[in-house]
């Protein structure tokens, strides 16, 4: 055992060393490291990175930047913090000798009596340092908080002015109009804006994140984001031509016939008695103050009712032009009218085109009843009354009437007059870029400055806190915010598979064909059997999963039996979703593989992530690369998955009465935002009450819905619930899916 002489006064000196230089090294480089962070970030102005959302403009300070400047001087601080107490901790190890740490035989050469004072000297030096360093720091950062947050506020009252300003400016001008181009026609909601001195393309030329008044383009030019924007050269987003000045006033008239020869000589005409050159790109002609666009969609875009409904200038349409050679019910035409009034159909009565002139080629020049008449003689009386049971004011005219024609359709009042066409106006090249001034420095230097002050205003708040002038619950809510710091969330986001949990109502399995004793229920996940389709009599055989409602589905998996996949290549599968009318294609694809020796693997599944919700998922068999009717057949379908994400943070419980409880598993407070539940179409949820912002540790909250279904229902129908949750500026989501009876009785299916 060590001499208790020596051992005394070195406890003693050890002690006063560990707590001198706490005091006298380590708070000073706290707070020396915090000086040299806050100088560092607001000091000057570093390189703007890459904006996330691709567009080519500086994020307003206030708005983007200034938080993230502000959150990297706490955090950076926390770092250096830490970085610095851990060398104290160096220190005080490499202080104590080798003659106390190394053992003796027969004894402990005093290496425990020395620790055991050493050890609380130094955890009460660095909560006294550390304390004392946030206490220096954190009142500067709260001085800039309050800046920053004046400052936001009056920019949130600036950008609200000319949110309405522009939102205002947008109505007046209607409903937007689609894109001039024959290879494009998609509706343009808000055009790109050229900036005039780099040509780049801005998206979101609005009040925003960018700027509520101007935008700076990231060479530096200043646009305006509310006065002076359609004085920019514009694109479209679709294509990236470019669009002529006033092509949102456009009146568009759609051409409408089976064959695209015909149509295109129709177009032609049409675009001459206007005044412009055949084949005109855009189509797009000034009679008088008025624009008119004469579109004809590029090949067989009538031939199925997805590309029809696809067609985003029949839905933007003024006036409809239907180019009808044969009025017989089998031909092209006809099929491609028909196609037409039904996408309309299914719009309100004010969305829809408001003329419609059938054009008979056939006829010679004659009114519209001896139109009439030749059409009811060649067999096209169910034409004509599909088209005037319609609802739009029908005319029926001969191909030599066609200028007449347009001009009602377009709406314009007496003659069209000389045309004029209408061109986009001229890529202009980029000029040389300008000297580039620091972004943001007076922003940048006022919250430094306001950090400065508020170094200088801790020593006084310090006096106040030891005499007792400040509650002390201010500077010593530690524990609590450590706690906040830190994530809750990471690790508890993963996929549920829906498909483990169907039941007979749900989902609706449909196929084209099964084989005896393999339906398609049995290549669900923990069923035994596959589901095949061995002696189906056709092929392109399919398995289709309905839900009843839109679900975002994160993946969607499927495997065959790998002994049924004899083909060399990868099964012959085709999977994708519907989206309403819409088919949603599904092109990633991760295939799992089985080894086939050395060299060789075979593919016997997928895995597929789903990009958008989905009503259905359908599974076919049949592939364009796949020429071989046996291997069809001999496919087995082991098993099929749906699934989406969902976090465990909260436990979603599905109740009878449309009540959802919520449960929180963490040991933290959670920010929770209860999104209204996915009902089928006819059902309507209505929230009882006011659920709150915040969920306590390990605390429920149960909320109720008044559910209503339709009065025919008598089957269960499913309901997905959702709950966000936000946690240090990321958002993840808890879903649950149950069903439903008209009564509110509930069967949990999570």
């Amino acid at each position: 055992m060590a001499n208790p002489v020596i051992l005394l006064p070195a406890i003693v000196l050890f002690v006063l060393l560990v707590v001198g230089h706490g005091v006298f090294v380590t708070l000073p480089r706290l707070v020396w490291t915090q000086l040299r962070t806050v100088w560092r970030i607001f000091g000057r102005a570093p390189h703007t990175p890459p904006d996330p959302h691709g567009e080519p403009a500086t994020p307003a300070y206030l708005r983007v930047t200034a938080p993230r400047d502000l959150r990297a001087t706490w955090w950076d601080g926390l770092e250096q913090h830490e970085r610095l107490v851990g060398d104290a901790e160096r220190f005080l190890a490499d202080r104590v000798s080798d003659a106390f740490r190394r053992p003796r035989p027969g004894g402990t050469g005093g290496q425990g009596c020395l620790m055991l004072f050493l050890r609380p000297a130094f955890l009460l030096t660095v909560v006294a340092v550390v304390l004392t360093a946030t206490a220096l720091t954190l009142l500067p950062l709260l001085f800039a908080l309050l800046v920053w947050s004046l400052g936001c506020a009056l920019w949130t009252v600036w950008w609200a002015v000319w949110a309405v300003v522009a939102w205002t400016g947008r109505t007046l001008r209607g409903a937007p109009a689609p894109c001039p181009y024959r290879d494009c026609g998609r509706t343009v909601h808000r055009p790109i804006r050229l900036c005039p001195r780099c040509r780049a393309g801005h998206r979101r030329l609005t009040p925003n994140r960018y700027g509520a008044f101007r935008h700076r383009c990231r060479c530096g030019t200043r646009l305006g984001a509310v006065l002076g924007v359609r004085r920019l050269d514009a694109c479209c987003p679709h294509c990236a031509k470019a669009l002529p000045a006033g092509h949102e006033r456009a009146r568009a008239v759609v051409l409408v016939g089976g064959s695209a020869a015909q149509r295109a000589g129709v177009h032609g005409q049409a675009l001459a008695e206007l005044g412009a050159a055949s084949g005109a790109e855009p189509p797009l002609v000034r009679t008088g103050r008025t624009p008119v666009l004469v579109y004809d969609p590029l090949g067989d875009a009538y031939a199925t009712q997805e590309s029809v409904a696809a067609l985003d200038a029949v839905r933007r349409a003024r006036g409809l032009l239907l180019v009808v050679d044969d009025p017989a019910t089998h031909s092209d035409a006809v099929h491609a009218v028909t196609r037409v009034l039904h996408v309309l159909a299914a719009r309100p009565a004010r969305r829809r085109p408001r003329r419609c002139v059938l054009l008979y080629t056939r006829a010679a020049a004659g009114d519209d009843t001896a139109v009439r008449a030749r059409l009811e003689a060649a067999d096209g009386g169910h034409l004509l009354r599909a088209l005037d049971a319609s609802g739009i004011p029908v005319r029926c005219v001969p191909t030599s009437a066609l200028a007449g024609a347009l001009r009602w359709l377009a709406g314009l009042p007496g003659t069209a007059g000389p045309g004029e066409r209408m061109a986009p106006p001229p890529a202009r090249p980029a000029e040389g870029a300008a000297l580039r001034l620091p972004r943001h420095r007076a922003a940048r230097h006022t919250l430094l400055l306001t950090h400065l002050a508020g170094f200088l205003v801790v020593p006084l708040a310090l006096v106040l806190l030891e005499a007792g002038a400040l509650p002390p619950a201010a500077l010593f809510g530690l524990p609590g915010n450590y706690d906040k710091w830190r994530h809750p969330l990471t690790g508890s986001v993963h996929e549920v598979d829906l498909a483990a949990a169907a039941t007979r109502d749900w989902p609706k399995l449909s196929t084209s064909y099964s084989a005896p004793g393999h339906p398609p229920s049995a290549a669900l996940p923990g069923r035994a059997g596959h589901w095949s389709v061995a002696g189906a009599p056709q092929r392109n055989n399919w398995l289709r999963m309905d839900f009843g409602m839109p679900l975002p589905l994160s993946e969607v998996t499927v495997d065959f039996d790998p002994d049924s996949v004899k083909s060399p290549f990868a099964p012959g599968v085709d999977v994708e979703g519907q989206a309403g009318v819409r088919k949603v294609y599904f092109e990633d694809r991760h295939p799992h593989e089985q080894e086939q020796g050395a060299f060789l693997k075979k593919t016997y599944g997928y895995d597929m992530p789903v990009p958008e919700p989905v009503d259905s998922v359908r599974i076919g068999l049949g592939s364009v690369l796949d020429k071989d009717e046996d291997n069809e057949q001999q496919l087995r379908l082991r098993e099929f998955n749906l699934r989406w994400t969902s976090s465990d943070a909260l436990r979603l419980h599905p109740a009878d009465g449309g009540r959802l409880v919520v449960e929180n598993t963490t040991a933290r407070d959670l920010a929770i935002a209860v999104r209204p539940p996915l009902l089928p179409p006819g059902w309507r949820a209505t929230l009882v009450g006011r659920p709150p912002r915040t969920l306590g540790a390990h605390d429920t909250y149960e909320a109720r819905w008044r559910i209503t279904a339709p009065r025919t229902t008598t089957d269960r129908a499913p309901v997905a619930y959702a709950v966000d949750i936000s946690e240090d500026d990321r958002t993840v989501t808890a879903r649950c899916l149950a069903l439903l009876t008209a009564a509110a009785d509930v069967e949990p299916l999570c």
